[in-house]
């Protein structure tokens, strides 16, 4: 809570409900569909592609899913942050996967849509943890997207100094954040929006580390380190 807000992950609701679907493969394959059918529209995805994203996507809602299951119960500090690692590795591994998939031409148009991929993979973060109905992933989605694309423009200028701090990034975000978390009251339940809270600090230290990563995932060790208490 001592960080600003920062993520598009939003509200973030570790339910016993959700936990125990985490690991459900008809939900598992929902989701992973719901990031797939972004990418074939968007990208053009030919009919080989098409399976192939599916299952790299699959593979990474997976992971996320029982990464959920382990440190969501425990709301401290250290798990927290342990989530959010866990996150942010998994969210680079699927981009080293899918750009082994893509043409070149493809991988740079995914790259260009920033704010795009931002948000998509924030409601792809709350769909599996919340299990958000088909109607919620799109009002989440509406609402993630409208606050990346003024995300991404509110950290040109902390991106811009010699050595970017993560704190001036966090400020700079903060009342974007702040306009986003207002309409995801009106889209997530009561009891959603009070568990978002317990993991609010590890999901802003998330989305700040991707927001500010470089585009090519092997680089991605370049991107600002989460802050410390």
């Amino acid at each position: 809570m001592r960080i600003a807000a920062i993520t598009m992950v939003g509200a973030l609701a570790v339910s016993t409900s959700a936990i125990a679907q985490g690991t459900d493969t008809s939900n598992v394959v929902r989701i992973a569909q719901y990031s797939t059918d972004k990418l074939t529209s968007e990208l053009n995805l030919t009919p080989d592609q098409v399976p192939k994203v599916q299952k790299v996507n699959v593979a990474s809602v997976d992971v996320m899913q029982k990464l959920i299951a382990k440190y969501g119960p425990d709301t401290s500090l250290a798990a927290t942050k342990a989530l959010a690692r866990g996150m942010v590795t998994e969210i680079r591994a699927n981009q080293t996967e899918l750009k082994k998939i893509l043409t070149p031409t493809q991988w740079t148009l995914h790259q260009q849509h920033k704010a795009e991929r931002l948000a998509m993979t924030q409601t792809e973060f709350m769909a599996s943890d919340l299990n958000l109905s088909r109607q919620q992933i799109l009002d989440v989605q509406r609402i993630n997207l409208a606050a990346a694309n003024k995300l991404v423009p509110a950290l040109d200028k902390p991106l811009g100094a010699a050595k970017p701090m993560p704190q001036a990034l966090m400020e700079a975000a903060k009342p974007v954040m702040d306009e986003r978390d207002a309409a995801l009251q009106q889209v997530l339940t009561a009891d959603q929006l009070k568990m978002a809270q317990l993991k609010r600090r590890a999901l802003h230290e998330l989305f700040v580390t991707e927001a500010t990563a470089s585009p090519n995932p092997s680089a991605a060790a370049a991107a600002p380190k989460p802050s410390k208490p």
